[in-house]
């Protein structure tokens, strides 16, 4: 079969592989659609994960279950399921031995709570292909620990950012605020649920923010009252921006990917009693994010904005990299 291979920096391939072989304690599952994913991006770029070479490629995926393990009881040929890639033993698409971008993928020690996800019925499997980034950004906004009067601000309007859009608007935030360079995108946000969107983290914005959620004096300067960041964007200047124009206890959440080190005034954050998280991985968020799917997956379907075969993945890669054209690129096996 054919598999998607990181073989060094930008040296992205389609290659033949070996069908793979079933364990007693896994289960092999037939790809019915991948995401490509911001860090799939950033593998390409580097060459991949440590000294795994070539390192296969995609964990954002749904399917269906092909073959069981004799050792496995739980599962069973024919369902439908959401896999969550970085579980027990796997590393699927994150410097393991297998990717999602094929047409089949083992998964390892199926039967560890964690590992594997039943679908509901009447979810489709390329809408499913959607919980592992929405569980990310429901994770993102569990740190965060919104609730229905939260004024949030959310820093970047990619794929994790427009989760998060719809991570706040399902819990009721009040107002939802997002800040993107891109047209489209910003488009897409309000789609998706956001109350205003803004293109630039100028004057003008932070002038916005303090109209729509309250003022906050802090030493004779009005600060916006705010009470929620989220960075989905990974410019270490926009955290820095937010540690010097927040009010007092503002929550900020980092769920983006910073590739350079950023200095932060560490002053502030201690004299204004910020509380600043990281929000890595899925915390308990995959239930959350399937059931989401399954009652509101229609009107979640702005968040994907194309669809590819697997034999054009150099055509994915290059529109998922593209923030005018592209929010989430589902690639299908041929």
């Amino acid at each position: 079969m054919k598999q998607l291979q990181i073989f060094g920096a930008n040296d992205l391939r389609l290659v033949e592989v070996a069908v793979p072989q079933c364990g007693a304690d896994d289960v092999i599952v037939d790809v019915a659609a991948c995401g490509v994913c911001g860090s799939d991006l950033g593998y390409v770029a580097s060459g991949g994960l440590g000294a795994a070479q070539p390192m296969p490629l995609g964990h954002e995926f749904a399917g269906r279950i092909s073959t069981v393990g004799s050792a496995v009881g739980q599962w069973q040929v024919g369902q439908a399921v959401v896999v969550n890639p970085l579980s027990t033993a796997n590393l699927i698409g994150n410097g393991g031995s297998d990717g999602a971008f094929a047409r089949q993928v083992r998964v390892r020690s199926a039967q560890e709570p964690g590992t594997l996800f039943a679908l509901p019925p009447g979810l489709g499997l390329e809408r499913a292909a959607l919980a592992e980034p929405l569980a990310v950004a429901f994770h993102a906004v569990a740190q965060g620990a919104a609730h229905a009067t939260t004024r949030a601000v959310v820093l970047g309007a990619g794929p994790i950012g427009l989760g998060c859009v719809i991570g706040l608007e399902r819990v009721g935030a009040s107002d939802i605020v997002v800040l993107d360079r891109s047209a489209r995108r910003r488009a897409l946000a309000l789609e998706l649920g956001a109350d205003a969107v803004f293109g630039d983290c100028d004057e003008a914005f932070w002038q916005a923010l303090a109209e729509r959620h309250g003022g906050s004096d802090f030493y004779g300067r009005t600060l916006p009252r705010t009470e929620l960041f989220i960075d989905c964007a990974g410019a270490g200047a926009l955290v820095e921006a937010v540690v010097q124009r927040a009010a007092p206890r503002t929550r900020v959440v980092v769920v983006a990917v910073h590739h350079h080190a950023t200095a932060l005034d560490l002053t502030l954050v201690m004299a204004k009693e910020l509380e600043l998280r990281g929000a890595f991985s899925y915390g308990e968020s995959f239930p959350d994010a399937i059931a989401h799917l399954a009652a509101h997956g229609e009107r979640l379907a702005p968040y994907v904005s194309h669809r590819l075969p697997l034999s054009r993945f150099e055509a994915a890669f290059a529109l998922a990299a593209d923030a005018e054209q592209a929010a989430k690129v589902l690639v299908v096996p041929d």
